[in-house]
């Protein structure tokens, strides 16, 4: 059976989350669905998780700051790296950090790669080109790089022919986000608007400029960021932070409209909250931004000019009053994630599959 290897980043341990997928905290067994992986035929085994003091947690760090990279994280599971047949990364340090050992130890880590990058190219596009081409010196050595985006994909691809960069379509585990049927649309009351996250490309202050002027609908934001991010917002907004799975859902069944502010992004930022209410049957106005019109388009998903307050307030109001709008677009999201299987199933299975594909043709 092949082995197949899954670093993760330093503070999950795999074991605690799936104590709190079955307490109902998390809405997959495992993080991001690699445990699907299994249903693939691979033998998984997962990065442990180790309980630092303070010292110890503070070089580990300062030394991932310095390289981008959590090479002590990296080091602590290489031994397990060593024995796999592949190895899966899910973010860019954890990426990093495969890749310059597999490079400083090559006869010890062998493993196919298969690294997801995500925020790297948004950080380098507008800085040195010598920061550029090391990134592409370092991404060469992966035998298949993963994107969430055909911007990042493409930017990538473009950096360095060397570069195998593929962009898969993201997912969410549909049994924790599902509905038999679409909710009812609500007209009979003002209108309630949700918007979640917690990333540092949420356009919050854009989203206070478009909506705080708005008396006529009510505002609830589910966010450990908002407040830091704003100077100030209307007192009958409702601030909070969920901390289950069953907060998250309950907030979306109280919304008629999910509103996804973004700052500009190659790496579909909030696409995990787009999904989530699709699949729920809410309506979504974003930001056009982030290659979120891989998933969804324009008939699918309302978009408003990133950045433009004006915009997002126009939209806003025109899904205010247009209650057989706010209908077709809830429609038209809800079949587009159901028929394209956009789950973390899938999510999973796209990258088994490039990878396969590259070995039945002799990719090295």
């Amino acid at each position: 059976m092949r082995k197949a290897f899954v670093l993760l980043w330093a503070e999950i341990s795999v074991e605690n989350w799936k104590k709190s997928f079955e307490e109902g905290i998390r809405p997959d067994r495992s993080p991001y669905g690699y445990h699907y992986l299994e249903e693939s035929g691979f033998d998984v085994l997962y990065s442990k998780s180790v309980n630092e003091n303070y010292l110890s947690r503070i070089i580990r760090k300062s030394i991932s700051r310095i390289f981008r990279a959590d090479l002590v994280h990296a080091l602590r599971n290489i031994r397990d790296m060593a024995k796999s047949d592949y190895i899966f990364t899910h973010t860019d340090r954890e990426t990093f950090s495969v890749l310059l050992l597999r490079t400083v130890f090559p006869w010890l880590i062998k493993a196919k790669t298969v690294c997801q990058i995500i925020w790297t190219p948004d950080l380098l596009k507008q800085q040195s080109k010598f920061g550029a081409r090391l990134l592409g010196a370092v991404l060469s050595k992966s035998d298949l790089v993963i994107t969430l985006s055909s911007q990042n994909q493409d930017w990538l691809n473009q950096l360095d022919s060397r570069i195998n960069a593929k962009s898969v379509k993201f997912g969410i585990c549909h049994d924790s986000f599902s509905a038999d049927e679409l909710p009812a649309i609500r007209d009979d009351s003002a209108l309630r608007i949700l918007a979640i996250g917690n990333d540092e490309h949420r356009d919050w202050k854009t989203f206070c400029a478009a909506l705080s002027g708005m008396s006529e609908v009510r505002v609830r934001v589910l966010s450990r960021t908002f407040r830091k991010s704003v100077a100030s917002y209307p007192d009958n907004w409702e601030i909070e932070s969920a901390n289950s799975l069953g907060e998250v859902k309950d907030a979306y069944a109280w919304a008629d409209l999910v509103v996804v502010p973004l700052k500009s992004n190659m790496h579909a930022s909030g696409i995990t909250c787009v999904l989530e209410a699709a699949f729920l049957g809410v309506p979504v106005i974003a930001a056009n931004t982030g290659g979120l019109t891989d998933y969804f388009d324009e008939g699918e998903v309302m978009y408003y000019e990133t950045g433009s307050a004006e915009s997002l307030g126009s939209q806003v109001r025109r899904l205010a009053k247009d209650v057989s709008a706010r209908r077709s677009y809830q429609r038209a999201a809800f079949d587009r994630a159901r028929n394209e299987t956009l789950t973390s199933k899938n999510y999973i299975d796209q990258q088994v599959s490039l990878i396969l594909a590259r070995d039945a043709i002799g990719g090295t």
